[in-house]
């Protein structure tokens, strides 16, 4: 499945401080999870979103980092939307104003 990353990704990752070998671990992260993108209930890698957020998937990385994306199957694309750490739920309220 094709990736899409916006802008707003880069910064994401600029913000945390990842030095190369995390970015490279995220990457490599991301890229495994479009290969399968769908919701584990049909057998993908990601995991379902609720509530104002639900149609939007998310995966862990690093126990603390939460990764939401969004599929456009039409397209066969997985659109990166945000990392952010899981603090409050502080990602989940990001990433309803990106959308």
């Amino acid at each position: 499945m094709a990736l899409i990353t916006l802008n707003s990704y880069k910064r994401d990752i600029k913000k945390f401080g990842f030095d190369k070998k995390r970015q490279l671990k995220l990457k490599n992260k991301i890229e495994t999870i479009a290969e399968n993108p769908y919701p584990k209930s049909v057998g993908g890698l990601g995991e379902t979103l609720k509530g104002g957020l639900k149609g939007l998937l998310k995966f862990r990385f690093d126990n603390h980092y939460r990764v939401v994306y969004q599929l456009v199957v039409v397209d066969k694309k997985m659109k990166v939307l945000i990392v952010g750490i899981r603090v409050d739920g502080d990602v989940y309220n990001q990433v309803s104003k990106r959308l």
